[in-house]
């Protein structure tokens, strides 16, 4: 015997297709949860795939800290992190929305008496099921629970903000360690050449016997020495631009030219007492941390309200029968929900919930007075940056009169050539501790200005 199915034609059924049907097409959360999930969506980029590639000319410290700002992986991921933040609070604020469920379901079944009755005949009965459930009230749970993820909010936005000012932080610092290789690579390199030109001019000397063999072999030297130095001033300048391409984001170490971004200078107070009451205020590490206390003194309010009861009501309509219409019955149900003996679980909880409030206060203490401590340290290494940049600057010209000096006097005869070679290697040191002091006055001027989120 055929089995005889019924023909879904009622209104039920209508129902359940169409909500499928914008269910399937009408979910973008879904796609762009699919588009999420490629391969591809969160990957290292190439340089090809930034917009500096293929420019002509040297790139600015500020277009790359910009780059770095949106594109570092540590800001990515803080900005997800405020994304996961939001989705908390309105998750938080939807609990005294109404929740509705419903259900549509066809039953059929046969209705066979006899062992040997093999008949396929049976009854459908069409059933379905709508309910309401809504939180009246919480005696202000769902109220420090909002404040509390308002406040995981803020601090997540000030860890993203932090994130950023890192990132911004190491391409400066990156870039100012490249021209910082390459001036002491130039300055390697001219007085390997400088050592160089000297040799030749002292072998021609002693060809026409008016130089001794040791000045030839002590010209070699000095040569050899300096040809090792910019050897090593090649290495650092190519550690410092791989330095340089992490900051940027990147795995692969792509060659443009940096320019050279001395003149960098942010408007900052002029004592470490003033840059810290700016930091109080204005740093995002110190206020991402005060942010987290809230919450957790938030959190503490949560775990009192969690004494007290919950009033909730529910409404459910129930649907059952075989045609239309339907057989229809209700049930309205308003409850008082609280624990009753919990082994001192809710007292443990606020004492837990105390415990991590004075935690996070005592983690913003300890903040505060290491963001003082580099600060301190940061505007001493500044002010002593600056007086030994005056000082070499000075001593670098010094030794260029010194040196021209020594050198119209060895041209004569009148100087050796170890007091020439002297002059050279205090040219070449004075220039490189002048090239020196000048970064490490911008690193400093840099470093501050990340401590207090300029």
């Amino acid at each position: 015997m055929i089995p005889r199915f019924p023909k879904f034609r009622h209104p039920f059924f209508s129902v359940l297709l169409a909500a499928l049907a914008v269910a399937e097409t009408g979910c973008a959360t879904v796609e762009r949860a699919r588009e999420a999930q490629r391969d591809d969506a969160e990957r290292t980029l190439r340089w090809e795939e930034t917009p500096f590639a293929g420019r002509e000319g040297a790139l600015s410290m500020h277009e790359l800290a910009e780059w770095a700002r949106t594109n570092a992986p540590a800001v990515v991921q803080a900005r997800q992190d405020v994304v996961q933040a939001q989705i908390a609070l309105r998750s938080v604020k939807a609990s005294f929305v109404p929740v509705v469920d419903g259900s549509v379901a066809y039953t059929y079944a046969s209705q066979n008496v006899d062992p040997h009755d093999t008949s396929w005949d049976g009854d459908g009965n069409w059933g379905g099921n709508l309910s309401v459930n809504w939180l009246v009230w919480d005696f202000g749970r769902t109220g420090a629970a909002a404040r509390r993820a308002a406040a995981a909010l803020a601090a997540a936005d000030m860890a993203e903000r932090e994130a950023e000012n890192g990132a911004v932080y190491d391409v400066r610092a990156a870039v100012y360690e490249t021209n910082r290789a390459r001036e002491l690579l130039r300055v390697a390199s001219a007085a390997t050449a400088s050592y160089k030109e000297h040799l030749d001019q002292t072998q021609d000397r002693f060809d026409v016997g008016a130089a001794m063999n040791y000045d030839v072999t002590k010209a070699r030297v000095d040569w050899y020495d300096a040809r090792l130095s910019e050897i090593a001033a090649s290495n650092a300048f190519e550690r410092a631009r791989a330095s340089l391409a992490l900051a940027l984001g990147l795995a692969e170490n792509p060659r443009f030219e940096v320019e050279q971004a001395t003149d960098w200078s942010p408007e900052l107070p002029s004592t470490a007492e003033a840059l810290m009451d700016l930091a109080r205020t204005n740093a995002p590490a110190l206020a991402s941390l005060r942010a987290r206390a809230d919450a957790a003194k938030d959190y503490v309010d949560w775990t009192i309200c969690d004494l007290y009861p919950r009033l909730s009501f529910s409404l459910t309509f129930d649907a059952k029968g075989d045609s239309s219409p339907l057989l229809w019955n209700y049930a309205a149900v308003p409850a008082v929900s609280q624990s009753l003996f919990s082994a001192g679980a809710k007292s443990r909880q606020i004492e837990t919930a105390v415990a991590q409030l004075r935690a996070a206060r005592s983690a913003l203490a300890a903040a505060e007075q290491k963001t003082w401590n580099a600060i301190l340290s940061a505007k001493l290494e500044e002010e002593r940056a600056a007086e030994s940049l005056s000082v070499a600057e000075a001593s670098l010209e010094a030794a260029k009169e010194n040196f021209d000096v020594v050198s119209s006097r060895y041209d004569v005869g009148k100087a050796s050539s170890l007091e020439r070679t002297d002059a050279q290697v205090a040219v070449t040191s004075a220039e490189a501790n002048a090239i020196s002091a000048r970064y490490d006055w911008l690193g400093a001027k840099i470093l501050l200005a990340k401590l207090v989120g300029n």
